[in-house]
C-alpha cells in the first residue's frame, strides 16, 4: 500500500504541551519525509494500522490535523516535483 501523509500541528502557544516532535517521530518510524510535514511511501496495512493508532494518541483532535491518503498501488498516482526533489531516490 502507498500512502501520502501530511500534518498541521497547532502552535505550542495554543496548548499545554507541544506534541509536534512526538508526531513527527511517530511518522518517521513508518514513512520517509518528503517535506517538513509531508511523508510518503510504501507501508504494510498492519503498519498503517499501528501508525494511525499511535497518531490518534498523540494528536490533540481539537487543534491538530493529520491527513492520510491511501492508494492500493502507486501506479494509480502521478507525481510531479517542481524544483528540488528531496525524495528522488524513492521514485527513481
Amino acid at each position: 500500500m502507498f500512502v501520502i501523509l501530511f500534518y498541521d500541528i497547532a502552535d505550542r502557544s495554543l496548548k499545554e504541551k507541544d506534541n509536534s516532535r512526538r508526531i513527527r517521530k511517530t511518522v518517521e518510524k513508518y514513512l520517509p519525509r518528503v517535506q517538513y510535514s509531508v511523508f510518503e511511501g510504501e507501508i504494510r496495512p498492519s503498519d498503517l494500522k499501528k501508525l494511525k493508532s499511535e497518531l490518534k494518541k498523540a494528536c490533540e483532535k481539537e487543534l491538530d490535523s493529520i491527513v492520510i491518503y491511501e492508494f492500493e498501488k502507486p501506479s494509480y498516482t502521478r507525481r510531479e516535483v517542481i524544483g528540488l526533489d528531496k525524495n528522488e531516490m524513492l521514485f527513481s
